[in-house]
């Protein structure tokens, strides 16, 4: 049989102040669950304009497909900001279980046991946006194409069950890099900002003013074929 020792604090008795203690809890509680849900609801439009718009351009001109997170952040925030949703650039540690396989997780972190995307600068980051508690990913399209530049490294043989277009996710429903790595529940994601990351990499980055208007005319003509170098490239032809 077990048994359960359980340690309990001291009795006192309840006063009329933790009454209004309690209160005032679940009150605060109450309101950021309505801000969250507002947030959520004001994102649900914008997100997937916003999204198809830069898998388009990155997918036809972009010449760091996987590794231009930072890209993606910052004409995510701006285009966002230019449709009233405020958002701000994070950057730190990420990783998704996309399959439910040992080796199905992706990961742009240091303490990641297996091979990693790595930036042409050699830091290992991954950069997304936050608006009100909320994570926004416009990147996790690539999570199919990450995987198959890992299993060409490694020679493993990734099975990806999760890709998203993009991803809204509430900080507070991201798990830690362990849950993810350890768990096979397909569609989870850890994200933790690194302030110092940020410092280092953002005052060197600033938006190629035409990109911005590219992504800005494939976001008001959300039906435009968009052709770059890249399919130049699949074809075997030079633009």
């Amino acid at each position: 049989m077990r048994v359960a020792i359980c340690a309990f604090a001291p009795s006192r008795e309840i006063t009329p102040k933790d009454s209004h203690l309690g209160a005032r809890t679940l009150g605060e509680a109450k309101r950021r669950s309505t801000e969250l849900q507002q947030t959520l609801s004001s994102l649900r439009t914008p997100v997937p304009r916003v999204s198809a718009a830069l898998r388009k351009l990155a997918l036809a001109a972009s010449n760091k497909i996987g590794r231009d997170c930072y890209v993606h952040a910052e004409l995510g925030r701006a285009l966002l900001q230019e449709m009233q949703i405020h958002a701000h650039t994070v950057v730190g540690y990420a990783s998704w279980r996309i399959g439910p396989g040992s080796g199905d997780v992706i990961a742009h972190a240091p303490q990641a046991e297996c091979p990693s995307t790595a930036h042409a600068s050699g830091l290992m980051y991954h950069a997304w946006l936050e608006c009100s508690g909320v994570i926004i990913d416009f990147t996790t399209y690539q999570l199919a194409i990450k995987a198959r530049e890992l299993d060409a490294m490694d020679g493993g043989a990734t099975h990806v069950a999760w890709c998203p277009d993009f991803l809204v996710l509430p900080k507070r429903e991201a798990h830690r890099f362990s849950e993810v790595r350890q768990s096979y529940s397909v569609g989870l994601a850890y994200y933790e900002a690194r302030p110092e990351l940020h410092a280092e990499l953002g005052p060197a980055f600033s938006i190629d003013p035409a990109d911005l208007r590219a992504a800005r005319l494939i976001l008001l003509n959300p039906t435009l074929n968009v052709l770059g170098p890249n399919h130049f490239e699949c074809l075997g032809a030079t633009p």
